[in-house]
């Protein structure tokens, strides 16, 4: 029952967007609007309340940081294995190799991880919850210098040289991170955040994961699949499968079990981000072949998350 419970609103409401979608009743406008303000407002300010307002969090943090960033260097280093045995263009190995590794942490683990422990005693899961979002910024800034460098690498035209300039000033501007800061600022403070403030925050960072999950369904809609099919799930396989397995002997060695192993290997497990296929259409890689991963890792992914919180339950 508790997979059920975990899985069944995540997919609902991503299925809900793509049949408002397909309805016609989203647009790309209001898709885009949708996913701006989770990015920009609703996301950064759950984040910021969370921190600011988490208790004290031992080395759980450094071990959630540290399995999921193994995890994904293996996870590049299998994926760059993979595409050497492919016959592949250059521009599909740069977007095969990152949809292997670029989950989508902030807008389906999180949500994820919020039911799958909800059943935890308080102090438990505010515990897990925190260590979760103080463990998260490194990997990000993992996830977006490795893409960039994989894309790069393998471009189909020469990479302007000011790329890497825009990339580390979104880096360093990226809402979420900016977020966490704050939210850890606040927390080293020593301040409570003020009680309207926080039921503010609390309010807007409500729809951060309803509109975010509607964004990816209604995005899901308009991706391609069929031309890239047998590339895409070689990288599902990578993404779903093996990034996991390979998490789950690194906890392990990090000596996480019970609620602890299945939080780190749901983050390890999630679907391939809709944000690889932006960067990679940016990038002048094969964008095809990242929405068709996108869309084939997130159907896939119920399956194997299932089957993740049956193992782990």
């Amino acid at each position: 029952m508790q997979i059920l419970n975990s899985l069944i609103p995540i997919f609902s409401v991503i299925g809900l967007g793509m049949i408002l979608r397909k309805c016609g009743f989203l647009t790309s406008e209001s898709t885009d609007a949708f996913n701006r303000f989770a990015y920009f407002f609703a996301l950064p300010v759950f984040l910021f309340y969370k921190l600011g307002s988490a208790p004290p969090v031992t080395g759980l943090a450094n071990q959630f940081m540290g399995t999921l960033m193994a995890a994904t260097l293996f996870t590049i280093a299998f994926g760059w294995l993979v595409t050497r045995c492919m016959d592949l263009p250059p521009g599909s190995r740069g977007a095969l190799i990152q949809s292997c590794f670029r989950g989508n942490l902030a807008f389906m683990a999180l949500p994820l991880i919020l039911f799958a422990t909800y059943h935890l005693p308080e102090k438990h899961r505010t515990e897990i919850e925190s260590a979760v979002l103080i463990g998260l910024p490194p990997v990000v800034i993992l996830y977006n210098v490795a893409s960039v460098a994989v894309l790069a690498i393998y471009n189909n035209r020469k990479t302007k040289k000011g790329l890497w300039i825009d990339v580390s000033w979104k880096m360093v501007t990226n809402p979420l991170l900016l977020a966490c800061l704050a939210g850890l600022a606040m927390k080293s403070s020593g301040l409570a955040i003020p009680t309207a403030i926080f039921r503010t925050c609390e309010v807007l960072g409500a729809s951060a994961f309803p509109l975010a999950l509607l964004g990816i369904g209604s995005q899901l809609v308009v991706c391609r699949v069929k031309s890239q099919l047998a590339s895409s799930m070689v990288s599902t396989a990578i993404k779903c499968v093996i990034c996991p397995l390979f998490g789950y002997f690194v906890a392990l060695n990090f000596g996480l079990s019970g609620p602890e192993l299945q939080v780190v290997l749901i983050l390890c497990a999630v679907p391939t981000a809709v944000s690889s296929f932006v960067l990679a259409d940016q990038m002048n890689s094969d964008s095809e072949l990242a929405a068709s991963s996108v869309v084939i890792c997130t159907a896939c992914s119920l399956a194997t998350l299932s089957g993740l919180l049956w193992l782990t339950g």
